[in-house]
């Protein structure tokens, strides 16, 4: 079924430290016979549209979960079997009718196949925890974050790691993002510290590792909470002398549990002590849309993951060259 566009506006107010996903379903035979119903959300910000299950045409030399391409309004977009991808399995006889979810994010469409859609529920970033070892080891570090489902209902939903489904699919490949001429424009080694703020591992390494080959140094935090803390107790060693002692620039993801990057940069530039420390919002959410939430948030750049050569060009802004 395709959905009439939604302002992000309405959707992620910004400081509102809320989010509206789209709930979806999967089903999975337990060792004990059984089957359990598994929960999952999306930011309805990435979703272009669910449709019922299409004609898909094999791609040969991919992972089973990665096989097959569809046409969707002309265009034709990678499928992603959910279910192959983390490994779980509806019990034998249990008819599933799947459906796609068509995201649009960091500039590429992909669908996903999910078993089924339930409905959007707003929920608030700091309702989303990061998921504890156990529930990481259990589904392979795919997950960033966790919540009850409503506050009247013990059931979890679990928030995917889509950027690192992205990177399993190529649709990040290392290779360009570490190539050569990502750096061209970079004549000289820059000097400074980078504050990060992503919950995905995927993200913060590439983040870590290109601004880290460009020669600054690396604090590299989980959400906006963890960031927030970090300059706090920093400020608190620093006294009277300006934060920008400890850190010259904050690039942060929006999407986080705990706190967003909106209410991170909202709290920051609120405050007389941080308001003139640079921040930079890297998203996977691309559009005009959300380039002037970004602008009227107060954040003084936007980028999409992952144009490393866009990237360095505009964090180089921030910071003298050795």
């Amino acid at each position: 079924m395709a959905r009439p566009a939604i302002s992000t506006a309405e959707l992620t107010r910004v400081g509102a430290n809320d989010v509206e996903l789209i709930v979806f379903k999967m089903f999975n035979a337990t060792a004990d016979g059984q089957e359990e119903t598994l929960y999952y959300g999306v930011n309805v910000a990435k979703v272009r549209e669910i449709m019922p299950m299409p004609a898909v045409t094999k791609v040969p030399d991919m992972p089973e979960y990665a096989e097959a391409l569809t046409e969707v309004r002309g265009e034709v977009i990678p499928i992603i079997d959910i279910a192959r991808w983390m490994k779980i399995h509806p019990s034998p006889g249990h008819l599933v009718r799947p459906k796609v979810i068509v995201l649009n994010m960091m500039n590429t469409i992909v669908g996903m196949i999910v078993h089924d859609v339930e409905r959007i529920r707003r929920i608030g970033w700091d309702q989303i925890k990061q998921p504890p070892a156990m529930l990481q080891m259990k589904y392979g570090g795919k997950i960033t974050g966790v919540t009850r489902i409503d506050s009247t209902n013990e059931t979890l939903l679990l928030i995917l790691d889509l950027e690192s489904m992205m990177s399993e699919i190529g649709a990040i490949s290392m290779e360009d993002v570490f190539a050569a001429d990502a750096f061209g424009g970079l004549h000289a080694q820059l000097k400074g510290t980078v504050l990060i703020a992503d919950d995905s591992s995927v993200a913060r390494r590439i983040l870590k590792d290109t601004l880290e080959k460009a020669g600054l140094t690396v604090i590299a935090c989980n959400d906006g909470k963890q960031a927030l803390e970090a300059i706090h107790q920093a400020k608190a060693k620093l006294g009277d002398k300006p934060i920008t002692e400890y850190v010259q620039l904050v690039v942060t993801d929006v999407e986080m549990p705990e706190m967003d990057g909106m209410t991170l940069i909202s709290i920051l530039k609120s405050d007389e002590q941080f308001r003139t420390l640079p921040i930079i919002i890297n998203t996977s959410l691309s559009g005009e849309e959300n380039r002037e939430k970004a602008k009227k948030s107060g954040a003084d750049g936007f980028l999409v993951k992952f144009d490393v050569a866009h990237m360095l060009q505009e964090i180089a802004k921030f910071f003298p060259h050795q």
